[in-house]
């Protein structure tokens, strides 16, 4: 008898720790699924055919395969079978702040296009001007109201100082404004980083024409009050100097070519001396004194140094094609504001397109060698990330970020570290790893729904059958809306 018994609490205990005999948990309802959808997360550098991405509250809660008990229901499902699904792309170099009008229309075409976080590189002003001026205020307010699904755009996961310059650029502050906005003192420099970290910026936005002295002073300072500086390298200096004095992120393609050059010496001399070359010397003399080794030098220090590059291979792409009527006509103008063109862009054209033959020549050499140069930093291990200019002459927001993904496969980038050029490493440079650049439970529900696979070709990236946005679904005809509300407003 008693082992009868023995027997029946055994059964029944194995029962309960089974769950059998016991009522089913029910499944938990969140509002979206992404089924059946091939994963490819950059940050992880998987691919994961099959799988379920269940979505609640803007995050991902849970990521199901084939053979998994399904412990959700959705409320919205979307079909993934056939389908490809990355990160929300982030562009680290846009300008939305500069006139009210480009914030207002750039942010719907980044969605449409995928971006769904950016740095903004232009995010504050010295002194308002009226309507015309956006400030870190403004910027700020702006930001919010994404969130809160108010209108439509991306993060705004970094928000610039205004331009900080040399003192030739006094004379376009506003009236009566401090001469230590654009130093030439190392006093005046520390007195503007202060000024700065009061102001809220999130980081300090350097131009070309900074003086070393200067220079040093305002990386110091912002070292000591914890303020990232990143943008243009002064000229009179080389990129290992910058990297030294704690510069974040480096911009634009040229300015690697320059210390690839023995060259790059005399150049940086020049400007050091106000004696500045003209574009045929520079461009020629910088490319005749390409030095391999040099270069490969110049990179490994970089990517000892953990300074992480931007190209903008955009912005040497519109120096080589200034003059093309094709160019200058790309359809995508119908999404860009007149006085924008008729005040910025066809100015720019204009001036570029009417240098010699032998300087027109020389720009796309610079261009190509700069897709070279990329490559080398990328092979040396220099964090490479996307970034675009956007709003910049001819850097169409959104689309023009396909474009630059394009060029980086041209410099030899593999797909898929292009995407991580374009997700993971931009999330690690901002220290906010943990919610985008990848896709894992936890994170933002920033993701982007492709008809084919961007590991065969990356130009597949453009190839959007779906955006989510912090878990708001845009589909194709939403997409196509934000498009063409954007055409509508701005019809010529």
């Amino acid at each position: 008898m008693r082992s009868r018994v023995w027997k029946i609490g055994v059964l029944c205990l194995a029962l309960l720790l089974s769950g059998c005999g016991s009522k089913a948990v029910p499944p938990r309802a969140v509002a979206l699924a992404v089924s059946k959808v091939t994963l490819i997360d950059p940050a992880t550098r998987t691919v994961r055919p099959d799988s379920t991405i269940f979505i609640d509250d803007g995050r991902i809660v849970a990521i199901t395969g084939p053979q998994d008990a399904p412990d959700y229901v959705a409320a919205e499902e979307i079909d993934g079978e056939g389908r490809f699904l990355i990160p929300g792309l982030i562009d680290m170099h846009v300008h939305m702040a500069e006139h009210p009008v480009l914030a207002h229309f750039s942010g719907p075409l980044f969605i449409a296009n995928g971006v769904t976080g950016v740095r903004d590189m232009s995010s504050d002003c010295w002194e308002p001007r009226g309507d015309e001026s956006v400030c870190i205020d403004h910027m700020r307010a702006l930001s919010a109201r994404i969130e809160a699904g108010e209108t439509v755009g991306p993060h705004l996961l970094a928000l610039s100082s205004d331009f900080v310059r040399g003192v030739a650029y006094r004379k376009e502050l506003p009236e009566g404004a401090p001469d230590f906005y654009h130093p030439e003192t190392a006093a005046e420099a520390r007195e503007l980083v202060r000024f700065l970290k009061k102001r809220g910026v999130d980081f300090i936005k350097s131009y070309s024409s900074i003086p070393p002295a200067a220079y040093f002073a305002m990386m110091d300072e912002a070292k000591k009050l914890g303020l990232p500086v990143a943008g243009h390298v002064p000229r009179a200096m080389d990129v290992l100097e910058a990297a030294a004095a704690g510069h974040r992120s480096i911009e634009h393609a040229r300015v690697l070519l320059y210390d690839c050059s023995d060259y790059g010496t005399s150049y940086r001399a020049a400007i050091a001396a106000g004696e500045a070359p003209d574009d045929e010397t520079r461009l020629r003399e910088t490319l005749d004194g390409y030095n391999p080794a040099r270069c490969k030098a110049v990179l490994d220090g970089l990517a000892r140094s953990g300074v992480y590059y931007v190209p903008t291979h955009e912005t040497r792409e519109m120096d080589a094609r200034a003059g093309e009527s094709a160019y200058r006509n790309d359809p995508r103008l119908r999404y860009i504001p007149e006085p924008l063109m008729d005040q910025e862009w066809r100015g720019d054209l204009d001036e570029t397109a009417s240098v010699s033959s032998a300087v027109s020549a020389l720009y796309v050499h610079f261009y190509r060698h700069g897709l070279v140069i990329t490559r080398m930093a990328h092979e040396a291990g220099v964090p490479v990330m996307v970034g675009t200019d956007a709003n910049d002459t001819m850097v169409f927001p959104g689309f023009s970020y396909h474009d630059e993904l394009g060029h980086l496969a041209k410099a030899g980038l593999e797909p898929m570290e292009i995407l991580r050029a374009a997700t993971i490493v931009p999330a690690r440079y901002l220290g906010r790893e943990d919610e985008f650049g990848g896709i894992a439970v936890g994170m933002s529900a920033d993701l982007v729904l492709l008809e084919a696979d961007p590991l065969l070709d990356i130009a597949n990236a453009a190839e959007i059958a779906v955006v989510i946005f912090s878990g708001r679904v845009f589909d194709k005809q939403a997409i196509e809306a934000l498009k063409e509300n954007v055409a509508a407003e701005f019809q010529r």
